[in-house]
């Protein structure tokens, strides 16, 4: 999935890169950008300052997707930890003893009628 990703993204760079140089010899046109003006500029670079802000935006997106689902996992590895380790203890604790088992001391007093 990751090599079909990669390819689909270095199709639309060449595609704009063609697009871009196609359009090089192309009128030059006015841009507005927070209440300011350029005049005379090529399409061609409105085309690649579009892409690559657009890239930008979902790269960011990603990236704060991407450290969520990590920290999720981290969490449902910890828990998953922590059940392993009851389901060990569960597992290794005698049938007529208590859970969680109290230590070898202890058990000796209470056999011995707590004395």
């Amino acid at each position: 999935m990751v090599i079909f990703r990669v390819i689909l993204i270095l199709i639309a760079f060449i595609v704009v890169l063609v697009l871009a140089l196609t359009n090089s010899q192309a009128t030059a046109s006015a841009v507005h950008v927070f209440n300011k003006t350029y005049t005379d500029v090529p399409v061609a670079f409105v085309m690649l300052y579009a892409f690559a802000f657009g890239a930008l935006c979902v790269g960011i997106f990603t990236l704060v997707s991407e450290i969520g689902l990590r920290s999720r996992l981290y969490r449902q590895k910890k828990e998953q930890e922590g059940l392993m380790e009851e389901l060990r203890a569960l597992r290794n604790a005698s049938l007529e003893g208590e859970y969680p088992p109290k230590n070898p001391a202890e058990n000796r007093t209470s056999a011995d009628g707590g004395a």
